[in-house]
């Protein structure tokens, strides 16, 4: 039987060598066809007809996004993060009154920053980051942690 080879890595663990579709970046339509969809979820979430679907799709782009930057994808201020997180607390506390699932305005030139920056790292980081970083938000979305976009505050 043969044996799939494995590297050691610096902690002394083995793990399984990557594939070359992982080691490689998505394809450039799977990266605009994503890129697609958050820029319409945008755009709906700019006027009164969107879903909250779409107000989750910008938070998922927004954090993957930041995940991928802590991978070195990025440079952005944290502070571009923040208020992202903030406008979308916002959006959500308005469609708890009113039902109505929107960004305001002054907000949005935030959010098309970020995604800008996240249809950039679709198509340059190696699949592999993307899945990973894929992971860390589904560890947080599972998890009861307070955001990582938020600053603790010491006293």
């Amino acid at each position: 039987m043969a044996r799939t080879k494995r590297k050691i890595t610096r902690l002394g663990t083995n793990r399984k060598p990557l594939i070359k579709s992982l080691l490689l970046p998505m394809s450039a339509q799977s990266a605009r066809e994503m890129s697609l969809a958050h820029h319409l979820a945008l755009a709906a979430c700019r006027g009164e007809s969107a879903s909250r679907h779409q107000l989750n799709e910008l938070v998922r782009s927004v954090y993957m996004a930041y995940f991928l930057q802590r991978m070195g994808f990025g440079d952005l201020p944290f502070e571009c993060y923040e208020r992202a997180e903030a406008a979308f607390e916002n959006a959500f506390g308005v469609a708890t009154k009113c039902g109505k699932w929107m960004l305001s305005e002054q907000d949005t030139p935030g959010i098309e920053r970020l995604l800008a920056l996240h249809d950039q790292q679709l198509s340059e980081a190696p699949m592999h980051r993307v899945v990973e970083a894929e992971k860390q938000l589904r560890r947080f979305l599972a998890g009861t942690d307070a955001s990582p976009l938020v600053r603790t505050k010491l006293d």
